[in-house]
């Protein structure tokens, strides 16, 4: 250990130099020392150092990120695929105990960087982190590490991984909605990248535009991905929203399984999503939604087959008749209980209410309440309840409508607003400009990442490929465009002046 302690401290420099390595001359340094850690013996880095003590307490997790990450896997048995039955691993890192502190300063203080070197083994440690929340039937314990590791990777989140899904997943266990929000609310625009290293490629420690660029398949910073983990990784985020109450973002991540491209055979978790889309999109609309136009034909029709019990009670909810709506609702009970989708159910069902009352301020300005009890409440002659249910309404934002006091005859008066600009839903400029504001920087986002993938896409072997059939001999070796460009967004100086002699480094 005498001889190894110095050659685990050399790297990075501390203090740093004044001129601060390339990152070429930084690549070779950080590999060596992976290198050496591969190659060192789990129980020689948990043996300690000479006159006692433990290397945990000399190195820095923000400074010494691998030598520490390495040495903390050595101590919860996680190095070197090791194997550990459940009752083991708790014992030896128990939540709260000192391994477990241990672990908190490093998901808090690692070097971003350098764990791009590491990725299988800073993956291995989040697993076990989220084994050590199951096992010990406390998920919620696992859930502000897990968060912490994944946006310090990658501050954005934008690139999905295997992460994202474990980190949901116990957020759903733990009931931990809200928890969930801060990678949630993160676009997924990229998946982790299989694009063969070439001359052009950066170097994991160089600055990189977009998360997908170090985040590969092949990085170990994310399990392999399937077709059925993105699936579900937007099922569950779908679950969050509703556990939240928040309908237009659960309808798009519900949106996003059911288009999800398929060969005319619907998986059973779009079957799941669809249900949930229906139901979700009486909540927010009152009435059933168009299928989305994406959505495979085939798919469709699947999805209409096995969910009909759902599309049925949406019609019934259009319909607006309350005899019938209430009969299908009981008529499906055990389905809705069967799909796990009862309490969504019953949110529909106090939504049918809601929109029964909406319309009528399609027709009415203003309206007695006795008259509203009478054409939306199952029971007409409690008014007090119904001015109780319409006073919650306009309190929680879902009636744009005043509730004046009882008059003479002691009735209220529920006077609807005629347009978005009065009311108490009534907004400001400067609200309406912050909205604007907000989905200006959202469609800013959406365009630096398109072009990333643009340009990416030019620098693929399938651009190449193209534009090597495509060269004219004529005309000073310009691109014959006139063939159509496989990507539709390139224009014809798009070629950024690479030789096609780079085909043979991909």
């Amino acid at each position: 250990m005498d001889d190894l302690l110095p050659r685990l401290l050399s790297f990075p420099p501390h203090p740093p130099p004044l001129q601060k390595l390339s990152d070429v001359e930084y690549d070779k340094q950080i590999k060596a020392l992976v290198k050496l850690l591969t190659e060192t013996s789990a129980s020689k880095l948990v043996r300690g150092v000479a006159g006692g003590g433990d290397l945990l307490e000399i190195l820095d997790p923000a400074i010494n990120t691998l030598p520490y990450l390495y040495t903390l896997l050595a101590h919860i048995g996680g190095s070197h695929d090791s194997k550990q039955t459940g009752n083991s691993l708790l014992k030896a890192f128990s939540a709260g105990g000192q391994l477990w502190q241990k672990m908190l300063d490093f998901v808090h203080h690692f070097d971003p960087v350098q764990v791009r070197y590491s990725g299988h083994e800073w993956r291995r440690l989040l697993e076990t982190v989220a084994r050590i929340g199951e096992l010990s039937q406390e998920p919620m314990v696992a859930l502000i590490p897990i968060r912490a590791a994944i946006l310090r990777l990658d501050p954005s989140a934008t690139c999905f991984t295997s992460n994202h899904l474990l980190f949901v997943r116990l957020c759903l266990q733990a009931k931990a909605f809200r928890a969930a929000l801060p990678i949630l609310n993160q676009d997924i625009f990229h998946f982790p990248s299989n694009v063969e290293k070439a001359s052009w490629y950066p170097l994991l420690c160089a600055h990189h535009e977009v998360s997908s660029t170090y985040i590969t398949n092949t990085s170990g910073l994310s399990d392999k991905l399937s077709y059925r983990d993105h699936l579900t990784y937007f099922l569950y985020g779908a679950m969050v929203y509703m556990g939240l109450s928040d309908w237009p973002r659960a309808l798009l991540f519900l949106e996003i399984v059911i288009m999800a491209p398929t060969s005319n055979a619907a998986s059973m978790i779009q079957v799941e999503a669809y249900k949930k889309w229906v139901l979700v999109g009486l909540l927010i609309e009152g009435k059933p939604q168009a299928m989305p136009k994406t959505t495979n034909s085939q798919a469709a029709k699947t999805f209409r087959a096995i969910a009909k019990p759902y599309d049925v009670l949406a019609e019934a909810f259009k319909g607006g008749s309350s005899e019938i709506f209430y009969a299908e609702v009981h008529a499906a009970q055990t389905i809705w209980q069967k799909d796990c989708n009862l309490g969504l159910v019953l949110q529909v069902l106090d939504a049918f209410r809601r929109f029964l009352i909406l319309k009528l301020g399609q027709t009415y300005a203003a309206l007695p309440t006795n008259l509203v009890a009478q054409q939306t409440s199952s029971d007409p002659t409690n008014v007090p309840e119904t001015d109780a249910y319409l006073t919650a309404l306009i309190a929680s934002g879902q009636l744009n409508a005043v509730l004046t006091p009882p008059s003479a005859t002691g009735l209220s008066m529920l006077r609807f607003a005629s347009t978005l600009s009065e009311g108490p839903l009534a907004r400001s400029e400067a609200q309406n400009y912050e909205d604007l504001q907000h989905h200006s920087n959202k469609l800013t986002q959406l365009a630096k990442h398109i072009k990333d993938t643009d340009r990416r896409f030019e620098l693929s072997r399938e651009y190449f490929e193209w534009a090597r059939k495509n060269k004219r001999p004529k005309d000073g070796g310009g691109l014959d465009v006139s063939q159509g460009s496989p990507n539709p967004t390139l224009g014809v100086s798009g070629n950024y002046g690479v030789d096609e002699d780079m085909l043979a480094d991909m």
